[in-house]
């Protein structure tokens, strides 16, 4: 696999880049891949993605389904995460999503997460104490005509690769 970290800190929003970008990560992210989830931008403290307002993710009133409106949210705060803590050095999992609807989604959606320098700097320090950590990230989503669609609230846990238990 292709260092997710570096593809991450290279492409910075360069046209040729996140194409490349959103093809390794359908390759090695394939839940995602039917929904057609691209990655729009690439900050420096931040990921927005966009999702299309397509019949693959209708759900029964031809509304974007919540569940990819949930992945989506999901998908930019992990990202944004990745952005920060390299992949090989760090294993980032989910462990709560929660989802707060406000408003049908009709038309193609922006999903936008930020990890402040000082929320990152937080995450570094309980893990130079602490064997795992924690952490909140909120996912705004709106659609085109910057209508509020949704909070994504996720939890992550963030873990050095040398303290996991488990095998991948």
């Amino acid at each position: 696999m292709p260092n997710l970290y570096a593809l991450l800190q290279q492409s910075k929003s360069h046209p040729t880049s996140l194409w490349f970008l959103n093809k390794v990560i359908n390759r090695y992210v394939p839940f995602n891949k039917p929904h057609h989830i691209k990655i729009k931008t690439v900050g420096h403290d931040f990921v927005e993605t966009e999702i299309p307002y397509s019949k693959k993710n209708f759900n029964h009133v031809k509304g974007i389904h919540a569940c990819a409106i949930a992945t989506i949210g999901e998908f930019s705060a992990g990202l944004t995460l990745l952005c920060q803590f390299s992949p090989l050095t760090y294993r980032v999992i989910l462990s709560r999503l929660s989802i707060d609807y406000l408003y049908q989604a009709k038309k193609p959606l922006i999903a936008k997460a930020i990890l402040s320098t000082v929320d990152k700097e937080s995450i570094l320090k309980a893990l130079s104490t602490q064997e795992k950590t924690l952490h909140d990230m909120q996912t705004d989503i709106i659609d085109i005509d910057r209508q509020k669609i949704a909070i994504v609230q996720s939890t992550w846990q963030i873990k050095d690769w040398k303290k996991v238990k488990t095998t991948v």
